[in-house]
């Protein structure tokens, strides 16, 4: 039976840490998204941890790049080099979207003006935003293709984060040109990823990516 390696090992626990990060950073910033929270104010160490959440999830898909940099640029250098930037752009768009939070906790221990709130919280979200769908789902696309062609996972997972990752690209992309979807289908979108990418986590931390010498068996 083929035993997982290190490597991928690592990248598959990296890739549960991002989406814990992920989901407990953003549910501890949602206050920040009320309307009167300039006003009133508080929870500052709520708000600290979710951003120092979000800056761990962003280390997080900048190390799992680097991690599968070394196997997957085997399988298609270019394409795997296309994966480690648009990786790295996420991270960088999610600290900044971090730092926006933070920000946004000095305006209201300093009562600023709603209209520089609103800016400061236009620029996070934008920011998250572009991270977590348009990049991501981008990214998705192109780790699935070189898994795809280089037969290092089975082709249906493959294909499964390959298809996942282009809805999560179409929503993002609606997105950016002002559409807001309904909390329904906004999770039809995203679902199917976020799945796939707990399955391929569990698959690398069990299995591991195929060895070179047996792709072609």
């Amino acid at each position: 039976m083929r035993r997982s390696s290190p490597t991928a090992r690592l990248a598959g626990v990296l890739f549960i840490l991002a989406s814990a990060t992920a989901i407990a950073g953003g549910s501890l910033l949602l206050p920040i998204q009320q309307p009167d929270y300039l006003s009133t104010g508080g929870r500052h160490a709520q708000l600290a941890t979710g951003a120092l959440l979000e800056f761990a999830l962003a280390v997080s898909v900048i190390a799992i790049a680097a991690v599968l940099w070394p196997v997957l640029r085997r399988d298609g250098e270019h394409l795997a080099m296309l994966y480690v930037t648009t990786r790295t752009l996420e991270g960088v768009l999610i600290a900044a979207g971090a730092t926006g939070a933070l920000v946004m906790t000095s305006l209201a221990e300093g009562h600023a003006p709603t209209a520089a709130g609103d800016a400061v919280l236009g620029g996070r979200d934008w920011a998250y935003r572009m991270g977590t769908l348009v990049v991501f789902g981008a990214s998705a696309v192109v780790l699935n293709a070189l898994l795809l062609r280089g037969r290092q996972v089975p082709s249906w997972l493959a294909w499964w984060g390959l298809i996942g990752g282009g809805l999560l690209l179409v929503r993002g992309v609606i997105e950016v040109y002002g559409v807001e979807l309904p909390v329904a289908a906004q999770a039809v979108l995203a679902a199917p990823i976020g799945i796939e990418e707990m399955v391929f986590a569990g698959w690398l931390i069990v299995k591991g990516l195929a060895p070179a010498e047996s792709r072609g068996a």
